[in-house]
């Protein structure tokens, strides 16, 4: 069994953006960059399936510049990825949720998977459109937001929750699979386990590998804005704590325009 975990690298959720006017580029040169939480899921989740059969490989896909491979190692190869792929090209790096897709699945055609696994999305432009556009694209079957996986003969089936309850859904493999937070607890690699990642091969691609012209974003970021400033705080007060409340009703209705 074959299976692709597609993952990003991202900012830290804790990273400081300065921005103190509007600018059509933020300045990123302070930022500390992470494995998308959410891909670390779907990680884990290869590793499990890895570590309870025989003759399973796992392959950690990834889009983005060099740099990108110090994450690939410590949070991929070292918790049991079999190897990586990285798609280094600079023609790539403006581009969008379709374009991205478009390259995954020339990479992802390349060779022959049972499951491709992604994050539900990723936190930094939060979009959660690359898993389902690859599924489109690849004329797979795709299963979103899965909370707990069991392999069969061929098939799959997947739990995800939806409101007031919970989905099972069975496909057959090939299928493309998106995972969220309750699938499972992602494991931290080892400190001897980050040494012997640097042993593991990462293959370098360009979309000239791929036999791919560099596909056009569909969408483009025009400018970035701050956030509005805070405005004054307003304290209500009165010795009823009922005229409190009318008053406070009265300033979110007539004010704040809230209610």
């Amino acid at each position: 069994m074959k299976i692709a975990v597609c993952v990003k690298q991202v900012p830290d959720s804790e990273t400081r953006i300065k921005l103190d006017a509007p600018s059509t580029e933020l300045d990123q040169s302070s930022f500390t960059r992470v494995l998308n939480p959410y891909d670390a899921y779907a990680v884990e989740e290869a590793i499990k399936i890895k570590e309870a059969g025989s003759d399973v490989e796992v392959v950690a896909i990834t889009i983005g510049p060099e740099t990108v491979t110090e994450t690939i190692k410590k949070d991929c190869l070292a918790v049991g990825c079999d190897k990586a792929i990285l798609i280094n090209d600079p023609a790539l790096a403006d581009a969008d949720e379709s374009a991205l897709a478009t390259v995954l699945t020339a990479v992802l055609q390349k060779d022959s998977y049972d499951l491709i696994l992604f994050g539900i999305k990723a936190i930094d432009d939060d979009s959660g459109q690359i898993g389902i556009m690859v599924a489109e694209k690849m004329g797979l079957p795709h299963v979103a937001t899965i909370t707990q996986l069991d392999l069969g003969d061929g098939t799959l089936t997947a739990h995800r929750e939806i409101e007031g309850g919970k989905e099972v859904v069975t496909a057959p493999l090939p299928a493309v699979l998106t995972c969220q937070k309750g699938l499972n607890e992602p494991r931290l690699p080892s400190l001897p386990n980050i040494m012997k990642a640097g042993m593991k091969p990462i293959d370098k691609l360009t979309c000239a590998d791929l036999g791919l012209e560099t596909p056009a974003a569909k969408a483009k970021i025009k400018m970035y804005y701050p956030p509005a400033a805070r405005g004054e705080c307003k304290l209500v007060e009165a010795e009823d704590p009922a005229d409190a409340a009318r008053e406070l009703a009265r300033l979110l209705n007539e004010e704040a325009k809230v209610i």
